[in-house]
């Protein structure tokens, strides 16, 4: 019944041609997310689309008034969230006071029944609130769904370039799914094995820029890309992007189609991730330090 609504409300923003703005987390399972949304829409040729990710340092994780405001000055009319958003009832009440409808894609639990219900969206799509059959989707997971019910339904409209989009074109967008839910940690049990699986697949034959200048960049070989290789290798870099306060960075690497900016892009978030470890490196060598010296002071 959510994802009814969600559907309709977005091809009526099409039809209308009202801006949409993506609104994800800035880790390595939000901007997939976002990247399969984004797709989605150059898919069908709709431009009147922004990403907005907010910043580790500035903002923080949530869905903030502030963000909604200032996509308000630029005519935003649909918010579309990405991995985030379940439990933000003020924000989302502020959105609607300045004529802002909302649809939620999210995974996280909710932590004892949340005060006043749930918020006051055009849809809260949860598939650990939802009777969906397989709770334990990350949130690029649950973009991927409403992508999949957007084509089902555009087609079936006869919705404006829908049937340009061969049958299984979606399955392209499974590069995205497979490096978040493998990156994000949720369990690979059911339908997150599957993702998991096929994910992989379509990573090892990606023609995304993003994914062939990565494995160029960090010298994987593409036709043998592997769980430990999104883990260890791609959802650092993507990490770090957000944690050095570049998260915009990572999900133009992820849905650019020029290549040329794709090599650029890669080797940024490579040497991001490296500023990163020498970062945190010093404050741990700063932490051992101070350890050693309360203990060797016998405090």
């Amino acid at each position: 019944e959510g994802m009814d609504r969600a559907v309709a409300r977005v091809l009526l923003a099409i039809t209308r041609g009202e801006r949409i703005a993506i609104y994800a987390d800035f880790d390595c399972d939000g901007i997939p997310g976002a990247g399969v949304l984004l797709d989605f829409f150059a898919k069908i040729k709709y431009g009147n689309v922004e990403a907005y990710l907010p910043h580790r340092d500035r903002e923080g994780y949530g869905f903030h008034i502030e963000a909604i405001e200032e996509l308000a000055t630029r005519d935003v009319k649909l918010i579309i969230t990405v991995d985030v958003g379940t439990t933000a009832i003020e924000a989302v009440a502020r959105a609607k006071e300045l004529g802002i409808d909302v649809i939620v894609t999210d995974h996280h639990e909710i932590i004892g029944p949340p005060a006043g219900g749930l918020p006051k969206t055009v849809a809260v799509l949860n598939p650990k609130l939802a009777p969906y059959p397989f709770p334990h989707l990350c949130g690029a997971g649950v973009a991927f769904k409403l992508v999949q019910a957007l084509l089902i339904e555009g087609r079936k409209h006869s919705a404006a370039n829908f049937h340009d989009i061969p049958v299984g074109w979606v399955k392209w967008l499974l590069d995205l799914v497979g490096i978040a839910t493998i990156a994000d940690m949720v369990p690979l049990t059911g339908e997150n094995r599957t993702l998991a699986h096929f994910g992989l697949q379509v990573l090892r034959k990606s023609p995304r820029p993003g994914i062939v200048a990565l494995c160029k960049c960090l010298r994987l070989k593409q036709n043998d890309i592997t769980e430990s290789d999104i883990g260890f290798s791609f959802a650092p870099r993507i990490n770090a992007a957000s944690r050095m306060d570049e998260p915009d960075l990572a999900l133009k690497l992820l849905t650019t189609s020029d290549s040329q900016e794709a090599e650029k892009l890669a080797m940024h978030l490579d040497r991001l991730n490296t500023s990163r470890k020498g970062i945190v490196g010093g404050v741990v060598r700063e932490a051992k330090r101070r350890v050693r010296e309360r203990f060797s002071a016998g405090e």
